[in-house]
């Protein structure tokens, strides 16, 4: 479905101001969220794409709201991108300081690309090529080819709430302690 969407909007450029794919389970509810990834690409300019933090929900626990998409081991992303050679970009929004930071792991099962980036991204010779080299078909659908195109940014995690989405149920919390492993910072 991932790949079908890019056809899409490859068969739809020049009609839109944001190109927008999300997995079906993604909940998208901040009403500023288009308006800060315009700041972000004014800020930033058009080869680097800021991405939201996912996070999961819980009512029955302490930490009702936990980020899921940790750091991916470097081997994972180091193909498609040396995030040593990308440096933070630190700016102001609304009085407040925040930075962004090269992604350790650029996959939130959603992009959303202004004109000008799918635009940028429909002309490269691997755009469609429906690779499936990031992580697995699934991943790769929604992530290997921003990756490959663009520098991918998330704000830091002190502040992951600036720019995130929620994915419907616990299916990752659930696996926390068994199938996850709980990592102590």
């Amino acid at each position: 479905m991932g790949y079908e969407c890019q056809q899409v909007f490859r068969d739809s450029l020049g009609r839109f101001d944001f190109y927008c794919y999300l997995e079906d389970d993604l909940l998208l509810a901040d009403p500023w969220f288009f308006i800060k990834l315009a700041w972000f690409n004014r800020l930033a300019g058009d080869g680097r794409l800021l991405q939201p933090h996912r996070y999961e929900m819980l009512s029955h626990v302490v930490a009702r709201k936990v980020y899921i998409d940790g750091p991916l081991k470097p081997e994972i992303y180091a193909p498609f991108r040396d995030l040593d050679s990308l440096p933070e970009i630190a700016a102001e929004a609304l009085g407040t300081p925040i930075t962004f930071q090269p992604a350790g792991n650029p996959h939130s099962g959603c992009y959303f690309l202004n004109a000008a980036q799918m635009t940028y991204w429909a002309a490269q010779p691997y755009f469609l090529d429906r690779a499936t080299s990031f992580v697995g078909p699934l991943e790769s659908a929604a992530t290997l080819g921003i990756l490959r195109a663009f520098e991918i940014y998330k704000p830091a995690r002190e502040q992951a709430a600036f720019l995130e989405i929620q994915h419907y149920g616990a299916q990752f919390l659930a696996q926390v302690g068994t199938q996850l492993p709980i990592v102590e910072e």
